[in-house]
């Protein structure tokens, strides 16, 4: 039986949003460390057989090779109770959130002065969402936690990295305390354990 292998960097939001959904989905698997910064490995070979464009994650199944988070996250839900009712989260993830990820990769990466402007209107529309919500315990994509959730769950989280405190979004940090309250969750870099 192949051992799925995970193509990682430890500090790569969207390879963190993979790392949780395996642990909270319970899926055996193998990390492959990738060092992409300073080393840059994901620019160079094997990873441009496997990616040509560099990006991270790459999940293998031993049939199929997946690039990129949301593929990933797709494709692990799939038939569980972790797939969410409808793609909606799909748009904010690869629109909004990657501009997120961007200025946080900026502030870390380089020493250019980053405009937060975009990131902090993400971070505005998941807490208007999450508010939005008639229940407690609200959720993204339905009144249980979902794929959705997990995609979302690292740029919120790190938001404080960019200088967007969570104080400002009371649903915002309510839903945080309640994913890392899930079990089997797990950590990342630079995201307080703490609830």
């Amino acid at each position: 039986m192949n051992i799925p292998v995970l193509h990682d960097f430890p500090l790569d939001p969207r390879c963190y949003s993979v790392r949780l959904a395996l642990a909270l989905l319970g899926v055996d698997h193998r990390v492959q460390p990738v060092d992409v910064f300073p080393g840059g490995a994901h620019l160079e070979s094997p990873y441009r057989e496997l990616t040509p464009t560099g990006e991270l994650p790459v999940f293998e199944t031993g049939t199929t090779t997946l690039v990129g988070s949301v593929d990933v996250l797709v494709h692990l839900a799939d038939g569980t109770a972790w797939a969410a009712p409808s793609d909606d989260w799909i748009d904010f993830a690869t629109g909004p959130l990657e501009q997120f990820y961007s200025c946080r990769e900026q502030s870390l990466y380089t020493t250019d002065p980053v405009d937060v402007t975009a990131a902090r209107a993400a971070v505005q529309s998941l807490d208007d969402l999450l508010a939005s919500r008639t229940t407690n315990e609200a959720w993204v994509a339905a009144d249980l936690p979902t794929v959705a959730d997990i995609a979302l769950f690292p740029a919120a989280a790190l938001s404080r990295d960019i200088g967007i405190d969570h104080d400002r979004y009371p649903a915002l940090r309510s839903w945080i305390r309640r994913i890392k309250q899930l079990p089997d969750f797990v950590e990342m870099p630079g995201i307080p354990v703490f609830p």
